[in-house]
């Protein structure tokens, strides 16, 4: 199996430096100094499961990969997409799997539909917490680590479950031999939901608050807005058809207590570096959801308007 890796941050240089790790055929497609590093001195990921230093890590521009993959994992931000689509595009095959690791809810679906290759996109979701610590280092900051992913409906009109699950084991294979926790999803829809139930939250009350993982594993107001922001996340999925079944405040609220203290998300150093963000996927969309459905989120609405204003998104 030929493993492509477009994206080499905290979530793809993870994913891809473990299967490297473990003899596996891994391409990242990265840019810029990290790239530079990467060629330069090889992938170092920093993990609480050790250290791992990939010394011959394959890594090129996106224009400048020629060869074909099995398996393509997408690890960019979402305002991204339209940029790496030729990537995929060129390097996939008629039996390559697509696994979009996004943070918004959806991108597998809008992906099948921008591309023009024939391609299996699979619906998937992350656990990690992880992002570049320097240039060609990667540093993971919870022994979270556990990747969810699984056959789309759209997929199924084409071909039977029956044929595709083959390989979708042999990925999980791959990636369990890793190191790399794996489920093949049975509702992807629903499991993806789940993971976006915290992203988007976690997202949003870190940066209206300013405040990092620590400080909402403690009691006071910004964990108490975590809770209403995952109860309004959970209005949105009943009104989409998800249902969640699991008591989601308190799975989020454990994940949420296994990360280091000093944890903040992406979303949250971006706004604060100035840098464009993923406002659209993590916090507007619910909006835009809720509005279609009717439903009222009093408090994502809060959020999203003082940080359009402080920040003059």
């Amino acid at each position: 199996m030929k493993y492509l890796i477009i994206g080499a941050g905290g979530t793809g240089g993870s994913i891809g430096g473990f299967l490297a790790n473990a003899g596996k055929d891994v391409t990242f497609i990265a840019r810029g100094k990290h790239l530079e590093a990467i060629e330069q001195r090889g992938l170092l990921v920093l993990s609480p499961k050790g250290k791992l230093h990939i010394k011959n890590a394959k890594a090129v521009k996106g224009d400048f990969y020629d060869d074909k993959a099995d398996v393509i994992f997408v690890c960019v931000k979402c305002y991204s997409i339209d940029d790496i689509l030729p990537y995929i595009e060129k390097a996939a095959h008629k039996d390559t799997v697509v696994i979009p690791i996004m943070n918004a809810f959806g991108w597998a679906t809008r992906i099948a539909e921008k591309i023009k290759a024939e391609i299996i996109s699979l619906g998937s979701c992350i656990y990690i917490a992880s992002d570049i610590s320097n240039y060609g280092e990667i540093t993971q900051r919870s022994d979270l680590f556990k990747i969810v992913y699984g056959i789309r409906e759209n997929d199924l009109k084409n071909r039977e479950r029956k044929e595709l699950l083959p390989l979708l084991k042999e990925i999980k294979y791959d990636l369990l031999e890793s190191g790399i926790e794996t489920k093949i999803s049975k509702n992807i829809n629903e499991d993806v939901f789940k993971k976006f139930s915290f992203v988007s939250p976690m997202s949003a009350v870190g940066a209206y608050f300013d405040v990092n993982a620590g400080q909402l594993q403690l009691k006071g107001e910004p964990r108490d807005t975590f809770i209403e922001l995952i109860k309004e996340v959970e209005k949105v999925a009943k009104a989409e058809g998800i249902n969640l079944k699991d008591d989601i405040v308190k799975k989020n609220l454990d994940i949420l207590s296994t990360l280091l203290p000093n944890m903040t998300s992406a979303f949250q150093k971006d706004l604060k570096k100035g840098e464009r963000t993923e406002m659209d996927g993590l916090i507007l969309d619910v909006l835009f959801k809720a509005e279609k459905f009717g439903i009222d989120l009093p408090v994502y609405r809060k959020i999203a308007d003082e940080l359009i204003k402080r920040y003059e998104i």
